[in-house]
């Protein structure tokens, strides 16, 4: 779990990276996956799809929350 400063309309100061994302789907379920294969763009409260290129064809979608 990473913790961010949030302004007073719920953005973060700072994004989530793919890298703090891979570290935490290796901690919590022992998922290796390679920051580089992790397409996201999170800089605000709530819920966020991000999405998980496995293969050239293959995608995979995780949920990822943020609050506070």
């Amino acid at each position: 779990m990473y913790k961010r400063q949030v302004g007073d309309n719920g953005k973060l100061f700072g994004a989530i990276t793919n890298k703090e994302i891979a570290v935490e789907l290796e901690n919590r379920f022992g998922l290796k996956i390679d920051k580089k294969k992790i397409e996201c763009s999170i800089k605000a409260l709530g819920e966020h799809k991000v999405a998980i290129k496995l293969h050239q064809d293959v995608k995979a979608e995780i949920t990822v929350i943020t609050k506070e």
